[in-house]
């Protein structure tokens, strides 16, 4: 009995050690590594973006809907294209640079590509650009301006700590006179005009809110100062010069395109490199002027000339094509004679260099679609002067317009450079939307 009695207590004993030490050894608070993130039962997640965790954990948002800024929604914001991933969740995406989504749902860039301007590519577009090939901790490339980045400053991988921001590819700690330094979500640093800034009004991290609340002067105001409108609704209105703001040009929500990036006086106006172009109809075009590859005719190929324009967001201006993504028709319907249609141009640059005259890219009737020809003329030395090529019986051909056949060739491979011309330091090609 004494026995039985001993073994119970033994027992009894036990079990009181067991839960004491479970307890004084409870399961520590979950820590997530990004400062964005929260644990929830799936892990740690994103409550802004994340379609099953959206604002709160274990609030989903229904099927074809997307979480933007911890809300579900139907519309994505800022021009993103709103896709559906496994399970029907919807997701926003900026197709222009991301390497899931790139130029449309689903389209994946392969390894070591990046999303540029909407295409897959090595390169984050031309000189102009001004962005670089960097590589993420997993090996995922990306672009990165080396002139402003904190996370990339001067070069790759250059983080800015302690306070710095990046200025000029140098980690520094000062901001411009009408600046103050204040502290993002995660830590990093950047520069605000608490005159102006709805997330910094007055104060660093001091946000307007209500309805159609925007910081002007200091202070939240329902009010924009005189020359001022006002976009946006509820708390996130915000006042703008619709004057020379590149996002609302003219009115709210105009933002200028990639061919017409800079607002001035109300309206979108070409990048330097630009002019015009006419098409076969009559009705004129604006052209941005792009390097064709590194700018040497050696290597200018049809490809080149074309990804030279993708990179940026453009399409190659051909006088005659059968149509693809990456080419724009001046609509010729006949074009066997080197013909590139009239231009004109703007940039003191491209002024008195070469312009390939793209006479037929992925065209049948006069080359076959792995073939081109084309014309490369002179750019005038004298700006905003009418220049060009159109046979008389072609399609396009204007008898009121100057005719200046340049350095011509016939149907040739798309791999197969054009030709050289005397002159000339760069060769560029035409872009347009």
């Amino acid at each position: 009995m004494r026995k039985n009695r001993l073994i119970v207590g033994l027992l009894l004993v036990s079990t009181i050690l067991l839960v004491v030490v479970s307890c004084a050894t409870g399961q520590a608070p979950v820590t997530c590594p990004m400062s964005n993130q929260t644990p929830c039962t799936s892990g740690c997640v994103a409550l802004s973006t994340d379609t099953d965790n959206c604002g709160a954990c274990g609030t989903a948002c229904p099927l074809g809907q997307a979480c933007v800024a911890g809300a579900c929604t139907l519309d994505c914001p800022n021009g993103n294209l709103k896709c559906v991933k496994d399970g029907g969740a919807g997701v926003c995406v900026n197709s222009k640079t991301d390497n899931q989504n790139c130029g449309g749902c689903g389209s994946v860039c392969k390894a070591g590509e990046i999303c540029y301007g909407g295409g897959c590519s090595g390169t984050c577009g031309d000189a102009k650009s001004g962005e670089t090939v960097c590589n993420a901790d997993a090996g995922s490339p990306y672009c990165a301006n080396l002139q402003t980045d904190n996370q990339n400053c001067g070069t790759c991988g250059n983080i800015c700590s302690g306070g710095q921001l990046c200025e000029s590819g140098m980690c520094q700690g000062t901001c411009t006179s009408d600046q103050t330094l204040c502290g993002g979500d995660s830590g990093s640093p950047y520069c605000a005009d608490l005159m102006s800034d709805n997330a910094n009004c007055g104060n660093c991290g001091a946000s307007c809110g209500g309805t159609l609340q925007s910081c002007v002067g200091g202070a939240c105001t329902n009010q924009c100062t005189t020359g001022q409108l006002k976009c946006g609704d509820g708390g996130s209105a915000y006042c703008i010069d619709a004057q020379t703001d590149n996002h609302n040009c003219g009115g709210c929500g105009t933002t200028c395109p990639t061919n017409k990036p800079v607002c001035s006086g109300g309206s979108c106006t070409t990048v330097t490199g630009g002019g015009t172009v006419y098409f076969t109809n009559g009705t004129i075009g604006d052209v941005t002027y792009v390097p064709c590859g590194n700018g040497t005719n050696t290597n200018c190929t049809e490809t080149v000339a074309q990804t030279s324009c993708t990179n940026i967001g453009l399409k190659l201006v051909s006088h005659a094509s059968n149509g693809t993504a990456s080419v724009v028709s001046l609509g010729a319907t006949v074009s066997c004679e080197w013909d590139i249609s009239y231009f004109t141009n703007t940039d003191s640059a491209v002024a008195g260099q070469c312009l390939v005259g793209v006479s037929n890219a992925i065209w049948t009737s006069c080359c076959g679609v792995t073939e081109w020809h084309g014309n490369i003329v002179t750019v005038p030395a004298t700006l905003n002067q009418q220049f060009g090529y159109v046979y008389t019986t072609d399609s396009g051909y204007q008898s009121m317009l100057s005719n200046v056949s340049g350095t011509t060739w016939g149907c040739q491979t798309n791999a197969t450079n054009v030709p050289a011309r005397s002159g000339c330091s760069t060769y560029y090609v035409a872009c347009m939307l």
